[in-house]
């Protein structure tokens, strides 16, 4: 008797939550390379944590034989792009196995993904971001292709860094003169709103177009507060700056596998300048310890100041107001110098690319121009 064929058959579909746990499964078997190599735990819910950014998104699902072999995500919002509402895709949390014929089949699938999205949600553009340490990354998606292959051009649109602040030394000034820090609370909600707006004029990406919509948003953020933030008032009172301090533990839990060279090295510099009270301890990695721990920090978002020494205060103010095992994480456009990490901090930065995926078939937007170079809105949430 001959021998029978076997069937390989390679599907996309998209996801339901009904796949919540094998979504959630395949995403933890995919730690993140780069400085510290991560593995992302969403606890029990895949999909809680898109809520924070919009009520529309969608995950796809590519599966060989049945079996997961890869996933993306697309997250529906309206943004403010040189002064015009746009709606816009973030793609993110893409996640391929590395197998030939995953790969090759998610090229084949990735043009009629980015189309169908486009159709359906009458998107204008599609907005992804890269660690610039991540080389598989870069190399699959960045890097110059052929003609012939129908696959999205990646548009380099802005440069930004995450920045990671974990102490300070004793010669670090802290406060300012003639500000004042306080929490925020319902009472100066609308303050705070509107000078958020107000602040946000110049912005690109940015979501803080209307009042109505920014308060929206902030009611999507899970266990938020009014005192979440933190507002600084100059000597006439008015507020020149604020920032909302929030942690994403228990719906978003970064574990720590390994640490680079460098960041090993960085981590055993904390744990000295701990010693000191300088500083505060990273969490230790899962292959030394044989235990996964998340790491205990506070995204900081809404970042609006009117001078570096306001966001200086507003920093000590923040870090002085968190847990003892928590640093503080932020993400900032290269160009924007108000928010580089004070001098005397104890701080860390990686590199990351804003780009726009471009279709094969369309041209390039006009806003990609150099021309265009307004400081970008990048949120946390957006990113990580």
């Amino acid at each position: 008797m001959g021998q029978r064929k076997v069937v390989e058959m390679m599907t996309l579909e998209l996801a339901q939550m009904a796949n919540n746990e094998e979504l959630l499964e395949f995403y933890r078997s995919f730690p993140l390379e780069g400085l510290i190599n991560i593995k992302i735990d969403r606890g029990r819910d895949f999909f809680k944590y898109f809520n924070l950014q919009s009520d529309q998104y969608l995950t796809y699902i590519l599966r060989f034989n049945g079996k997961v072999c890869g996933t993306v995500s697309f997250i529906i919002e309206q943004v403010i792009i040189e002064g015009k509402p746009t709606l816009i895709a973030w793609a993110r949390d893409l996640r391929i196995a590395n197998e030939r014929k995953a790969i090759l089949s998610w090229s084949e699938h990735i043009q009629p993904v980015f189309e169908e999205i486009k159709k359906a949600f009458h998107v204008e553009y599609f907005f992804s971001t890269l660690n610039f340490s991540e080389e598989k990354a870069l190399n699959t998606f960045i890097r110059p292709r052929t003609q012939k292959r129908n696959l999205p051009k990646y548009h380099l649109y802005r440069k930004f860094q995450l920045v990671s602040a974990h102490g300070f030394y004793p010669w670090a000034r802290q406060s300012w003169p003639n500000l004042n820090i306080r929490r925020g609370s319902e009472k100066n909600a609308e303050a705070i709103v509107d000078y958020i707006i107000k602040s946000s004029a110049n912005y690109s990406l940015t979501s803080c177009g209307k009042k109505e919509d920014l308060f929206d948003k902030l009611e999507r953020w899970i266990g938020f507060d009014w005192s979440d933030f933190f507002v600084a008032y100059n000597h006439k009172n008015e507020i020149v700056g604020t920032l909302m301090s929030w942690t994403p533990a228990g719906i978003q839990d970064y574990l720590p596998m390994r640490y680079s060279f460098e960041a090993h090295n960085f981590r055993q510099f904390l744990k000295f300048a701990n010693l000191l009270t300088w500083s505060r301890k990273l969490t230790k990695p899962y292959h030394r310890i044989k235990i996964e721990s998340s790491l205990n920090f506070r995204t900081l978002n809404y970042i609006r100041v009117d001078h570096p020494d306001v966001f200086s205060s507003l920093l000590a103010a923040s870090f002085h107001e968190s847990k003892d095992n928590e640093f503080l994480l932020y993400f900032r456009d290269k160009k924007n110098i108000h928010l580089k990490a004070p001098r005397g901090w104890i701080s860390a930065e990686q590199s990351y690319g804003l780009y726009c995926p471009v279709l094969a078939n369309e041209s390039t937007p006009d806003f990609l121009h150099p021309k265009f170079d307004n400081i970008a809105d990048v949120e946390t949430t957006r990113i990580i």
